[in-house]
């Protein structure tokens, strides 16, 4: 049985692998890794505000803007005017972020075997966990972010 030391133990091992391999392959792309990471966000959730941006990650508006425009200036998203609100700008995926999104083919597949293999009680378990946690990082972040300003 699993204690609770050595589910954070393995938390911290594989966040940390995972960063790892988001630099990497950031690197690879020429992106910074928070860049990446929050292209990522984009991708999964569509076209985001600037606001639901700063929400999923933690950052500041400051950053997000900045953030913004550096992936804009890369070539792999864009703004557009949000098509229900005139006033709000959404951020999207542009062309170029199909070649980020290459980068994650394998690693996505390998990790959707691994998930197809857990029972739909685990896969809840695992969901509730992942979610918790990733509103612990979030609300880190924009600890942080205000201790920055």
């Amino acid at each position: 049985m699993s204690s609770p030391r050595e589910v954070l133990d393995l938390l911290r091992e594989m966040t940390g692998q995972s960063v790892v391999m988001s630099a990497a392959i950031a690197k690879s792309v020429e992106l910074s890794s928070t860049d990446l990471e929050v292209l990522g966000a984009i991708q999964q959730h569509g076209p985001l505000s600037a606001g639901r941006l700063g929400e999923l990650t933690g950052l500041s508006p400051a950053a997000v803007t900045g953030l913004i425009d550096r992936l804009e200036r890369s070539g792999v998203a864009r703004r557009r005017p949000d098509p229900d609100d005139r006033r709000r700008v959404l951020v999207e995926m542009a062309s170029g972020g199909q070649r980020v999104a290459k980068q994650f083919g394998a690693l996505e597949q390998d990790a959707l075997r691994v998930v197809e293999g857990r029972d739909e009680r685990e896969l809840e378990t695992i969901a509730a966990f992942l979610r918790d946690m990733y509103e612990v990082g979030v609300r880190h972040m924009a600890r942080l972010e205000k201790r920055s300003r």
